[in-house]
C-alpha cells in the first residue's frame, strides 16, 4: 500500500474524529489538511469540490473519498472514505442506546449551550477560508449576494446551488 495512501487514510479519520457539531465544524481542519498542510487541493479546488459536495446529504463525508480520488485514485477514495466514516460510525452505534438518557442530564444540556457558539465561531472561519478561493472577480460576489437573497427568502438549497453553478459557467465562458 503506498504512503500516500496511508497518509489520507490516518488524516480523514483523524478529521471524522474530530467532526463533532456535524461535518461544516470540521471544514477548518479540512482546508488546513488538504490545502496548507499537504497541497493536496489548492484553494479554488476546494472551493468547487465543497460547492458540488454540499449539493448532497452529508457534504464532508463526500468531500473525502473525492480528495482521496484526485490524491491517489480509487485505493485514495477507498482509505479517506473508509478512515472519514469509521470513528463516527463506531461512536454512533456505540452510543445509540445511551443517547437518549444521556440528554436529559443537565451537564449534557450545557455542554450543547457552550459547544452551539464555538461551532459557530468555526463556521464564520471556514466561511473566510473557503470564500478567499471562491471570489475571483465580480461576477462570483454577484453570484455570491443574489444566492445570499436566495438563501434569506427560503429558496431550496439544492436550487440555489445549480443555479448558483450554471451563472457561474456561463459567466466563465463568457470571460473566455
Amino acid at each position: 500500500m503506498s504512503e500516500v495512501v496511508v497518509e489520507l487514510f490516518w488524516r480523514w479519520l483523524l478529521i471524522g474524529a474530530l467532526a463533532f457539531g456535524g461535518g461544516q465544524a470540521a471544514l477548518s481542519l479540512v482546508e488546513r489538511t488538504v490545502v496548507a498542510d499537504t497541497g493536496w487541493l489548492t484553494p479554488a479546488d476546494l472551493s468547487t469540490a465543497l460547492a458540488f459536495a454540499f449539493m448532497t446529504p452529508g457534504p464532508v463525508l463526500i468531500l473525502a473519498p473525492f480528495v482521496g480520488y484526485r490524491v491517489a485514485g480509487v485505493a485514495g477514495g477507498l482509505a479517506a472514505a473508509l478512515g472519514v466514516f469509521l470513528i463516527p460510525w463506531f461512536l454512533a452505534a456505540g452510543s445509540a442506546s445511551l443517547l437518549r438518557t444521556a440528554t436529559r442530564r443537565p451537564w449534557v444540556r450545557a455542554f450543547g449551550r457552550g459547544a452551539a457558539p464555538a461551532v459557530v465561531a468555526l463556521l464564520v472561519v471556514s466561511a473566510f477560508d473557503i470564500g478567499r478561493g471562491a471570489f475571483v472577480g465580480w461576477s462570483t460576489v454577484v453570484i455570491a449576494g443574489a444566492a445570499l437573497v436566495a438563501t434569506a427568502r427560503r429558496v431550496h438549497p439544492v436550487l440555489v446551488l445549480l443555479v448558483g453553478a450554471l451563472l457561474g459557467a456561463v459567466t466563465g465562458l463568457l470571460a473566455a
